[in-house]
């Protein structure tokens, strides 16, 4: 259990006679556990008092309301007169009595990848509460901090935005010890002027961190690291380590070397110190959100090579890079699922990781991708000497940016154009060849995932 009854009491300021105790707090009634909190928060389409029977039926043990429910156990109530201050008064409770080590995550690409991998290494030394779902908003990253129970010994919380100043708000109720920036590349430039503005809003994750004790972790391959530093310097903090493939990274990233189609030899440098190891094949890029972890790994003080072991039996998940084989009918074919998202940096690493192989047989297919501003053609059209290069036969294009390209690809290369995922995943199977390669790759809001189950994906999302 998460909560007691004195717990909620001392955090919303008011007096409870139960002894009762309680899991995590939820929002959405559909991820209810017996014994869980519902908070029922208003905003967006629909109010969150709609679904307070619901939650009950589900299970919940208390719901957190503003307005009378009907039929409601009044036992199981407490009402408040905002529930999203409530929310924050939960978290801050739940943040402020925690002895857990705090590592804030954010970035343009690898956010939720790096994420995972720090939880992945940190759950081996000790509890370690990794964020649930995709939870890194100003909502998300509340509700992640009132669901930390009191024996967690290490939380990693991702942080988003998508404009100027919603990280500085995140971070400031994280509190992060150590706070991590995998990169910064022009995905949001949508909403705003440069990449510098970008690096700008991501290197708000270190206003959190206490001036004397906190570190920084920072991508040292980036283009606007110069910036970030400036960033950081401002925010008064001076422990400042350093991951990627630069020479002068604390953490650097040596070598990738593909042994088979199965199976990839890492090495890294970690303050001079070579470290290597072989594990699942995952793509290049992946590499350097390796680089990542284990520089918080390090600035823990915890044991490398045990990080290490733990790192060797990491996989990708089902979207973001797993490599899957497929037997479907008379045929037999792999599939790089890489379609959770995209960005330009993000693209070009999946058709580098797709050279890699040497099959004769490879195909793209490949989705618009989002939030590039009046740019976005530009960046499009600048994949084209990586997908050329990455050895495809056939390229299927998605969406109407991505489309475009067709009448710039060499004529050795057999394209086809979609309007949306859905006339692709009709058409798919009458393509596919045995013994071929697919890299899936393309924003969330093209939904790849659609072609991909209509290749055999299960579980593609």
């Amino acid at each position: 259990m998460i909560w007691t009854s004195e717990q909620i009491g001392r955090a919303l300021s008011l007096t409870l006679t139960t002894n009762d105790k309680f899991g995590q707090v939820q929002f959405n009634s559909k991820d209810i556990e017996k014994g869980d909190i519902f908070i029922a928060l208003k905003g967006g389409a629909r109010d969150g008092h709609e679904f307070v029977l619901d939650a009950f039926a589900k299970g919940a043990a208390l719901a957190i309301v503003s307005e009378d429910i009907k039929n409601a156990p009044v036992n199981k109530i407490i009402k408040v007169e905002d529930t999203f201050e409530a929310l924050e008064d939960l978290a801050e409770y739940k943040r402020q009595n925690s002895k857990a080590h705090f590592i804030g995550v954010t970035g343009s690409v690898g956010k939720t990848s790096t994420k995972e991998i720090i939880g992945l290494i940190l759950s081996s030394f000790g509890k370690t509460f990794v964020r649930r779902g995709n939870f890194n908003n100003h909502i998300g990253v509340p509700i992640n901090l009132a669901s930390i129970a009191d024996d967690v010994e290490f939380a990693v919380i991702e942080m988003g935005m998508n404009k100027a100043g919603e990280i500085s708000l995140l971070t400031k109720q994280v509190t992060p010890d150590i706070a991590v920036i995998t990169s910064v590349s022009p995905v949001h430039l949508e909403f705003f002027d440069s990449i510098e503005k970008i690096a700008d809003a991501k290197s708000e994750i270190f206003e959190g961190l206490d001036i004397n004790t906190g570190i920084a972790i920072l991508n040292r391959d980036i283009s606007t690291y110069r910036r970030c530093i400036e960033n950081i310097d401002r925010a008064g903090i001076g422990n400042i380590k350093t991951f990627g493939k630069s020479q002068f990274a604390n953490i650097r990233f040596v070598s990738y070397s593909l042994i088979n189609q199965n199976m990839v030899k890492l090495t890294y440098s970690i303050f001079h110190e070579k470290i290597e190891f072989v594990m699942p094949a995952v793509p290049k890029h992946m590499a350097i959100n390796f680089a990542a972890a284990l520089s918080v790994v390090y600035c823990l003080g915890l044991d490398i090579n045990q990080a290490v072991k733990v790192l060797a039996q990491f996989k990708p998940q089902m979207g973001r890079g797993l490599f899957v084989d497929i037997k479907k009918e008379d045929k037999e074919y792999s599939i790089i699922t890489d379609y959770y998202n995209a960005s330009p940096e993000s693209l070009k690493a999946g058709l580098e990781y797709l050279h890699q192989f040497k099959n004769p047989k490879k195909s793209a297919i490949l989705g618009d991708m989002k939030e590039l501003g009046k740019d976005e053609l530009k960046f499009h059209f600048a994949a084209i000497p990586h997908i050329v290069k990455s050895g495809v036969k056939k390229l299927f294009l998605v969406g109407d940016i991505m489309s475009q390209l067709a009448q710039e690809i060499p004529k050795n290369i057999l394209v086809y154009t979609y309007k949306n995922s859905e006339e692709l995943a009709y058409d798919i199977n009458k393509y596919i060849e045995r013994e071929e390669i697919i890299l899936i790759k393309g924003s969330r809001g093209v939904h790849l995932e659609k072609v991909a189950e209509a290749l055999g994906v299960t579980n593609a999302l």
